[in-house]
């Protein structure tokens, strides 16, 4: 892999210039779709959390700082997982869960590439 040193550095504008001069379309394009695939199920593993407390709220009557004494956790970590901002573990997740009455499961579904864009 050959370093890129300074003055290299210099005759590109941003980080997309970078990623051109290093790497193909194909592989450009292969990359781009496995992040967006990775952050399509990041983003519905966050929603689903998010959607079970705010139904264990409901059910139980409760409000945030309630479900943080319940959680056993600091009232910005609890309020960071409900603005989908906190970067939930699989253990951090299990412990929610069962505060909730739940237990989470993860189920491996076959990815369908998005429809390509027209130019």
């Amino acid at each position: 892999m050959s370093k890129f040193s300074k003055k290299k550095m210099d005759r590109f504008d941003d980080y997309e210039d970078i990623r051109r001069a290093r790497l193909g379309t194909k592989e450009r394009n292969r990359i781009d779709l496995e992040a967006s695939a990775e952050l399509g199920a990041l983003k519905a593993m966050q929603e689903l959390l998010i959607e079970e407390m705010k139904a264990f709220m409901i059910k139980e009557g409760i409000g945030i700082v309630e479900l943080t004494k319940r959680l056993e956790t600091s009232t910005r970590q609890t309020s960071r997982i409900m603005k989908g901002e906190a970067n939930v573990t699989l253990a951090t997740l299990a412990e929610v869960a069962i505060h909730i009455g739940k237990v989470p499961r993860i189920v491996f579904e076959d990815f369908k590439q998005p429809a390509r864009k027209a130019r």
